[in-house]
């Protein structure tokens, strides 16, 4: 009982929706050297963590069919490794029977990430349909490209991301899991590596670094071909705040 304590203890989940940071946070995860963190485990398209090719739509099936018995094998084939930490990452709408048994898995502690600033989420969301580009190390001339949208597809996008998480925020209050909640700026302050170890159980490696790199202006405005009808929508709704420079 009490190695499988102790395996318990090594797990966490991050949890969040799309360009809220959960890939930035891996990333930086990954390169501690007690750490490893997979990716969406779940993801509708594909399989990860298994030495099949991930082609065969017969995989996707059998991890669908049986999603938690997946996930505890994922755990268990990982926890003969030297790592300290084991973790993936749980989109938010990926699998529902993932994340209803979270309530039963107490030990496993659970790392939620949002983005405050709901422009700048759906705008890198619409880049990254645009360019089919979820995530980069290097730049590349796409990241110029404008982004055409609408106030009007702004508004459905970001009210249907604004309900998710504060209905996910309200229901993870009522979990007794070790959890931490993080906002998509505050991953980029010099004193968030050691929060986020010190939540995790762990000492801050030095080699903490996230290869990543940020894919639109950091002036939201600036990522859109027609900004005007944008800017003149947020400041009417009194989101002005929303247009400026988000990471300081």
């Amino acid at each position: 009982m009490a190695d499988a304590d102790q395996d318990a203890n090594r797990r966490f989940i991050i949890v969040g929706l799309p360009r809220s940071g959960t890939t930035y946070l891996m990333t930086l995860l990954n390169a501690h050297s007690a750490v490893t963190c997979s990716g969406e485990l779940f993801n509708p398209y594909s399989v990860i963590e298994t030495a099949e090719p991930d082609y065969d739509p017969r995989l996707r099936y059998k991890r669908d069919w049986g999603p938690r018995f997946f996930m505890k094998q994922f755990f268990e084939r990982h926890e003969e490794g030297p790592w300290q930490r084991i973790g993936f990452k749980l989109m938010l709408g990926h699998n529902i029977r993932v994340l209803s048994q979270l309530p039963d898995l107490e030990q496993t502690r659970i790392i939620y990430v949002h983005r405050e600033n709901r422009l700048a989420q759906v705008a890198s969301y619409l880049k990254a349909l645009q360019t089919q580009n979820w995530a980069q190390t290097q730049r590349s001339k796409e990241m110029t490209r404008k982004i055409v949208a609408s106030p009007e597809e702004i508004s459905h996008q970001w009210h249907e991301y604004a309900t998710m998480d504060f209905l996910f925020a309200a229901w993870l209050e009522t979990l007794k899991n070790p959890q931490i909640t993080v906002e998509y700026c505050e991953l980029f302050r010099p004193e968030f590596n050691a929060r986020i170890c010190g939540f995790l159980g762990l000492e801050p490696d030095p080699a903490m670094k996230s290869p990543l790199v940020k894919q639109g202006a950091n002036r939201v405005l600036d990522r859109f071909a027609e900004p005007d009808p944008i800017e003149y929508y947020m400041r009417y709704l009194g989101r002005a705040h929303w247009l400026e420079d988000e990471l300081v």
